[in-house]
């Protein structure tokens, strides 16, 4: 089963994605993996005492592929997907930490059809990470757009 092409996404359209609690293990392979060796991801002592956050935080760049999992999560994309193009407008508003639960909506900014290719087009997708507080009340963490690539269903 494919996902939704192209020409199947509306200007508007939102769509949320599952939650996901972050654990201490999330944190440290992270880190380890792309030599993130700061004390403020590895010493609590140092991080509630010296970082204006309180405590050990997530990296920014962490939390990116992550609310992009969770969207691919829902299927939408599924061989559908040809490429990311860009991503932009980054902005950090609130730090996600340990056992923290996060959430990501996805709103469709723009749909633009390829100049060159009439099989592709491109979606514009603002991301934006929520910090799960209750299910009545959510933070915002961060906020991103990406430009996709995707296939275009030419049947239609």
């Amino acid at each position: 089963m494919a996902g939704r092409y192209f020409n199947e996404f509306t200007k508007g359209e939102k769509f949320m994605t599952e939650r996901r609690t972050l654990t201490e293990n999330d944190l440290t392979a992270f880190c380890n993996l792309v030599w993130f060796h700061d004390p403020m991801f590895f010493d609590e002592i140092y991080a509630r005492e010296e970082m204006p956050y309180g405590s050990r935080v997530f990296p920014g760049p962490f939390i990116i592929p992550l609310a992009v999992g969770l969207f691919l999560q829902l299927g939408i994309y599924k061989k559908t997907i040809i490429a990311l193009l860009s991503i932009q407008n980054m902005r950090f508003k609130a730090p996600l930490r340990i056992n923290d639960t996060m959430q990501a909506g996805v709103e469709v900014l723009e749909t633009r059809q390829s100049r060159t290719r009439p099989d592709r087009g491109i979606l514009t997708m603002k991301f934006t990470v929520f910090k799960v507080i209750s299910p009545e009340e959510k933070e915002i963490v961060m906020e991103f757009e990406m430009l996709h690539l995707l296939k275009r269903n030419t049947q239609q």
